[in-house]
């Protein structure tokens, strides 16, 4: 904690994520401060899983008051005001179930108010629990005159939403006894909107209505019908990501070939051209601005910088901008590395854009090439940095390749429906091409190409394996979703239906029966060395999907191929909450395994 922003010397620890447990494995994951910026509410998870525990810490003490709201999950911390926060939940689980342990599946969630400073028992229900509509969830914003409710109704992980509106009463104590009626500002789940602000009656939402890569809207709530809807920032050819409103400009982030740029306008300018503020290449993380202060802050990282800290004021955006804070990496010195961007084309005439970073001069065909993908869920791979990466970059030699291909959202709501449902089958012949791409490029070749991907990239990872095990020297599967046939059975796992259809359906079966990690495995084929890594507390991607794949390619090809490894992380989950010694660990026995597959040799950087 800062006092004073340019003031090293005026700081002090505000909260240390390192004694949440004894053994490391909690971690912060959501957090909001109250609007007079006394209370810092946050939930935590414990061992990797998705459940969350809420807590609130005074910011003038420097201590956690006695709250404590279990049973979140997914959730936004909102506050109304200083004395309490929307949040949202889900029924406890039996006795004797461990969090994180379960499989069950993860439905029916609801909104609650909770007030600062009582017990969870005395909470709100806000919007009950919908069984007609067990994948809903309810994500609440407070709008900025502190007067509305606006809750963005989601089902899974489908690319649309629905927006419920309804007044706050006077005093929060009337929360309980005033039951509170919603609008449905928008009432059918056709396209995606985001809530950025109000000025009185009329609101501002970022929509793909009429605009794939999405548009800034106003909508009076007193007449939400088409004939008062305005257009106030126009669609543009590239994606519009991220939208926040400081006072009265707009910040907005487009991604433009995969590389995020910051624009400004004023909100009420409608005929004035955003202006871009000009930053390096990369990824803008944690954009963070209020409404009713002009102090904007930004991160900026990329593969060869670990992360730059803007701060600007949103009275003069250009002009005041400014470097807060840079984090530094002892012997990283980007100036030796090159970072480039190449295209290729596949069968389809789909034309793919894909980022490598390697030494300057090192690119050969004996270099050892690590090609990390994940094509779904409208997710970018956007250029972040790794210090694992890193190692493979100084210490192996290695070109690190990414391919952005479709089924994401690099390129707006139609690249992400390239490659999701019937359309599953682009993300694996894209990811292949990229390997032959590279290859016939003179970079790498089959016998130094590590192929890696998690989660959803997990199942890229097993796909691609099945399908062309020739093009690959090893295969990591990290946390993959890879039993394609029951995938929705288990914790969250439905509201992935938006992006493999349903398993139960007939023809979604047919589609995803073709590739199915698990299924497609074949005796007496030459699969590449295999490493599969997850967590026993994995409630995101249960591990029985992993233990289920590893056995089934041990027992087919018990004497061809591989070696087939699994990794199984005590009292880990899908990713988040690991401590650096976990991290370290893990990432080490992957890049050794990578290492010990390609045959490569370690060079002291």
């Amino acid at each position: 904690m800062r006092t004073a922003v340019a003031d090293p010397s005026k700081t002090e620890v505000f909260m240390d994520m390192n004694t949440m447990s004894a053994d490391g494995t909690s971690a912060l994951l959501t957090s909001a401060w109250s609007d007079d910026d006394r209370f810092f509410a946050y939930s935590v998870c414990d061992k990797g899983s998705d459940w969350q525990h809420l807590h609130v810490r005074d910011a003038i003490t420097l201590t956690n008051l006695d709250d404590r709201v279990e049973w979140a999950k997914f959730t936004d911390i909102t506050w109304w005001g200083h004395v309490g926060f929307f949040y949202m939940r889900f029924a406890a689980l039996h006795d004797g179930v461990e969090q994180g342990a379960e499989t069950d599946c993860a439905e029916n969630s609801f909104l609650c108010f909770h007030r600062v400073g009582t017990p969870q028992t005395d909470d709100v229900v806000v919007i009950p629990a919908d069984p007609a509509h067990s994948q809903w969830s309810y994500h609440a914003k407070v709008s900025d005159d502190a007067r509305y409710l606006v809750v963005e109704v989601h089902d899974g992980c489908e690319p649309h939403n629905t927006v419920w509106v309804a007044p706050l009463p006077a005093e929060v104590a009337d929360l309980a006894a005033a039951k509170m009626t919603f609008t449905k500002l928008v009432a059918v789940m056709q396209h995606r909107y985001e809530f950025i602000g109000n000025d009185g009656d009329v609101f501002y939402f970022t929509t793909t209505k009429d605009a794939p890569n999405r548009q800034i809207i106003s909508v009076d709530v007193r007449d939400p019908g088409e004939s008062v809807t305005v257009v106030v920032v126009p669609e543009r050819p590239s994606v519009l990501s991220e939208v926040v409103l400081a006072r009265d400009t707009l910040f907005l982030v487009y991604v433009e070939d995969v590389k995020d740029t910051l624009y400004t306008r004023a909100l009420h300018a409608l005929d004035t051209a955003a202006a871009k503020i000009d930053l390096p290449i990369g990824s803008l993380l944690s954009l963070k601005a209020n409404r009713h202060k002009s102090f904007v802050s930004f991160k900026l990282t990329s593969f060869l910088m670990p992360g730059r800290v803007y701060v600007t004021d949103a009275e003069n955006p250009s002009e005041a901008l400014r470097v807060f804070a840079e984090e530094m990496v002892d012997g990283l010195h980007a100036e030796d590395y090159v970072t480039e961007q190449r295209f290729y084309t596949v069968a389809d005439g789909t034309r793919i854009p894909m980022f490598l970073t390697y030494k300057k001069g090192s690119a050969s065909p004996q270099s050892p090439v690590l090609l990390f993908g994940y094509g779904g869920f409208h997710n970018a791979l956007k250029p972040v940095f790794s210090p694992f990466r890193l190692m493979f970059l100084q210490n192996m030699n290695g070109v690190l390749a990414i391919p952005n291909i479709r089924g994401g959202g690099e390129y707006g709501q139609a690249w992400h429906d390239a490659g999701r449902r019937a359309n599953k089958h682009n993300c694996f012949s894209d990811f292949i091409a990229a390997a032959a791409f590279l290859h016939d490029a003179g970079i790498g070749s089959v016998a130094t190409t590590a192929a890696m991907g998690r989660s959803n990239g997990g199942l890229l990872m097993g796909a691609v394996a099945n399908r062309a095990p020739e093009r690959f020297g090893c295969v990591v599967c990290q946390v993959g979703v890879l039993d394609m046939f029951k995938f929705h059975k288990y914790t969250i796992g439905a509201a992935w239906i938006s992006d493999f259809g349903n398993p139960d359906v007939k023809d979604d079966f047919a589609v995803v029966q073709a590739y199915s990690p698990l299924h497609n495995i074949r005796a007496g084929v030459q699969y590449p060395a295999i490493l599969v890594v997850t967590g026993d507390h994995n409630d995101r991607v249960v591990p029985l999907h992993s233990l289920k794949y590893i056995a089934t390619l041990q027992h087919s090809n018990p004497d061809v191929g591989g070696p087939f490894v699994t990794r199984i992380d005590e009292a880990g989950g899908h990713g988040q909450g690991k401590p650096i010694s976990k991290l370290i660990r893990e990432e080490a026995d992957i890049y050794a395994f990578i290492a010990k597959s390609l045959k490569v040799t370690w060079v002291d950087a």
